[in-house]
């Protein structure tokens, strides 16, 4: 599931960049980012109940919802102020946002890997 998340995550950096130099509506990247807000929240739960003792993941799934919310929060402060000082943060926070579902992925594939019981290389 972070490979999508990550996926989407990237879309909607994307769209951002089409919003700020007015290629497309602002509305798009409002609903493709609701979007993203309820593929990153079902990764988290899925994260969540698959690996309650993965801290790690545990982490990685809590910070992206964390971020997530937070980048709700800029989004509509820069609809109402219009600061690119806001901007650039609400950029930024997405930027680590997808570097965690990024990290969030690599730590679900080492689990897969490791929970599929590999033999060790003496064996």
């Amino acid at each position: 599931m972070f490979r999508i998340t990550a996926g989407a995550i990237l879309v909607q950096i994307a769209l951002g960049g089409l919003v700020t130099f007015e290629f497309i509506d602002p509305l798009i990247h409002m609903i493709w980012g609701t979007v993203v807000a309820a593929i990153v929240i079902v990764t988290a739960t899925l994260a969540l109940r698959s690996s309650p003792r993965n801290g790690g993941l545990r982490g990685v799934s809590l910070g992206m919802v964390a971020g997530i919310l937070a980048q709700i929060a800029l989004g509509f402060s820069i609809l109402a102020v219009g600061s690119d000082v806001l901007a650039w943060i609400h950029l930024v926070l997405g930027v680590m946002i997808y570097a965690m579902s990024l990290t969030g992925m690599s730590f679900a594939v080492r689990q897969e890997y490791m929970s599929a019981g590999q033999p060790s290389v003496g064996v």
